[in-house]
């Protein structure tokens, strides 16, 4: 169960590095980087991750990549700006697995709605909490998702794939293993501890 469905996190974890390594330009601008800038920071870390881990599954090489990043973010990201950081990860996270994943299931003619609902559930402190940070500044989740989308379908597909292969399943009983064992696997999609911990802490 390890490896499910943890790269989502790298979506927010691409947005948030424009802001922990380029000393929140985007955010002095107020212009955030688009699609393909995300796209392109999640490109980056997947071949880092399959230089640094070549033996792992390129999920759990991401993951790990992943989880040394949200920390080296938050700790070079003002303590002003780490909470909306770690909503902006959350967000990813959350429309991954409610949205996408779901999509891509649905397009293999499973329904997973079991496991969206149950990842919502579960993970219903965390979304109120990063929805609770983009009130405050007058901002919707949904220009999130826009942002994302393209970096997510991907970042799903592979995710999708490797869980397959691991279990050495089709695809489209991955997609009914996640329906039929929903809160075990909407509980092993964990937040890195660097980025719950900005977002509690606000």
């Amino acid at each position: 169960m390890k490896s499910a469905g943890i790269t989502v996190i790298l979506v927010g974890i691409a947005v948030a590095g424009f802001s922990g390594y380029e000393g929140l330009k985007w955010l002095e601008k107020r212009n955030q980087p688009t699609s393909a800038d995300v796209t392109q920071q999640v490109d980056n870390v997947r071949a880092e991750a399959t230089q640094k881990h070549p033996g792992l599954s390129q999920t759990d090489a991401m993951k790990r990549v992943a989880a040394a990043k949200a920390a080296d973010t938050m700790r070079e990201t003002a303590p002003g700006q780490r909470s909306r950081v770690a909503a902006e990860a959350v967000f990813g996270a959350y429309f991954m697995n409610t949205r996408v994943r779901p999509a891509h299931c649905r397009q293999l003619g499973v329904e997973i709605t079991g496991f969206g609902a149950a990842y919502e559930r579960i993970h219903a402190e965390e979304f109120a909490k990063a929805k609770a940070i983009y009130a405050e500044q007058g901002r919707s989740p949904e220009e999130f998702a826009t942002l994302l989308g393209p970096a997510m379908q991907r970042m799903v597909e592979q995710d999708m794939r490797d869980i397959a292969q691991v279990r050495g399943m089709s695809p489209a009983k991955t997609c009914s293993a996640f329906n039929d064992n929903a809160d075990a696997f909407a509980r092993a999609i964990q937040l890195p501890a660097a980025i719950r911990e900005a977002l509690m802490a606000s």
